[in-house]
């Protein structure tokens, strides 16, 4: 596996972090949850915009790797917990709803998105935010064996139905979506 191997996603940068600052304002305490957390880079800066953060992956070796990620300017910092959010009981997780959820180079992944994002929705408190990082099919050069790695248009389609506000912003590859009921 990426984790258990040593290798890692690419990392959060300024401009990403601060697009996400930006959308989803202070934390005040309120339950933040990172899904597909990997090595918890973006529950800690979740955490350091005040958010009471739990980061979950369905991969053992990413929940270790965010445990074993020691930053001291991040005084407590998030729960991580072993959990697949896409087949396990909602009932497992901490908090009843989120003010943030996120997920970052993950939804590409998920094989079922339309019940991913149902999910998604049961676990969002009125008026928050879904975050949503992932690349976009045919950002890379041709020839790049990353290329197949995006979403294609029909699987945007299905992210961004159904949201009253629809916030978008393009970083290279990636596109960053904010997503509130």
């Amino acid at each position: 596996m990426l984790w258990a191997g040593g290798r890692r996603y690419r990392e959060v940068n300024r401009t990403e972090a601060t697009l996400l600052a930006d959308h989803v304002g202070p934390g005040r305490g309120r339950p933040a949850l990172d899904i597909g957390t990997g090595d918890g880079a973006l529950a800690r800066h979740l955490h350091q915009l005040g958010y009471r953060t739990t980061g979950i992956d369905f991969a053992p070796s990413a929940v270790a790797a965010a445990r074993n990620t020691q930053v001291p300017q991040y005084r407590g910092g998030p729960a991580w917990r072993l959990m697949d959010f896409a087949t396990e009981s909602l009932s497992a997780l901490p908090d009843p709803a989120y003010a943030v959820v996120t997920c970052r180079l993950v939804y590409r992944w998920m094989d079922d998105k339309p019940a991913f994002l149902h999910r998604v929705r049961q676990v969002l408190a009125p008026g928050g935010t879904f975050w949503v990082v992932t690349e976009l099919a045919g950002r890379r050069e041709a020839g790049d064996p990353y290329r197949h790695l995006g979403i294609t248009p029909a699987e945007a389609e299905i992210l961004t139905a159904g949201w009253s506000v629809v916030r978008t912003t393009d970083l290279d590859v990636l596109r960053c979506y904010a997503l509130r009921p």
